[in-house]
């Protein structure tokens, strides 16, 4: 069963309040009110499967968000939403339901977002990947809404990520912007690393970019293979950046 089934087929056996709790209300069938009274503790321990649910609901409610908050949602990143997080037909009418729900209020993303990040503050590269795929829902129609941005950049500071990590990923992605022009510059900040940085440096932050976010470690995770296929796409980015690079500057020392 995909992680979409799992959400839909088992929310009902996870109390959990808060805005995530009451996403995960829609998905049982029983609403938002019933799952609002819910208490929740901050240092609840949760199953590989409940933070599976947690999840893929979370994944759902933030891009309905991501995507209405520029003032409308195209029908571009609909079909975005759909293409990275492919679910069965039979999937279809309850997800439908959550990112309907989910996009009527875009003012409480952070809420949710902070919810997301007391359950997976310890996995960093789930925290990552979530970003990553709502950069993917956001450049659909071809640019980054100024709204658009202000909100991946809110989720995050919520992610405890510093500003490298947050222009990495968005510089990945920034090859589908037709207003964004190739440059050295914006391979360095795929990186994360400033440009007078000697190779052996570049060298030494490209090894751990790839050991931290490697789609293996990602599958260890528990992530759905969906995430992996856009976390493969963003490994191509750093490979490309690196090798940019690295050719760049044997250029110029002659070599």
């Amino acid at each position: 069963m995909s992680i979409w089934g799992k959400l839909i087929g088992g929310a009902t056996g996870l109390a959990l309040g808060g805005p995530i709790g009451a996403i995960l209300g829609i998905a049982a069938g029983h609403g938002v009110d019933k799952v609002s009274n819910y208490s929740t503790s901050n240092n609840k321990k949760f199953s590989k499967i409940e933070k599976e649910k947690i999840f893929a609901s979370s994944v759902i409610a933030l891009a309905a968000k991501l995507s209405k908050v520029d003032g409308h949602i195209s029908k571009e990143e609909i079909l975005a939403f759909k293409k990275a997080f492919e679910f069965s037909r039979e999937d279809e009418k309850t997800i439908s339901e959550i990112f309907n729900a989910s996009k009527q209020n875009t003012e409480d993303y952070k809420q949710v977002a902070e919810q997301f990040y007391l359950v997976f503050k310890n996995d960093k590269s789930i925290l990552v990947e979530l970003l990553n795929a709502l950069f993917t829902v956001a450049y659909a129609d071809g640019h980054l809404h100024k709204n658009e941005n202000e909100m991946l950049s809110d989720i995050s500071k919520i992610f405890n990520l510093n500003s490298s990590e947050f222009e990495s990923i968005k510089n990945i992605h920034q090859d589908n912007d037709y207003l964004h022009n190739k440059s050295l510059s914006k391979y360095y900040k795929i990186l994360g690393v400033a440009e007078n940085l000697s190779m052996i440096e570049i060298n030494k932050k490209y090894k751990q970019l790839i050991k931290e976010y490697h789609p293996d470690r990602l599958q260890g995770l528990g992530l759905p293979e969906d995430f992996i296929d856009l976390a493969n796409k963003k490994l191509m980015k750093i490979n490309e950046a690196y090798n940019f690079i690295k050719n760049k500057k044997k250029e110029s020392d002659g070599s």
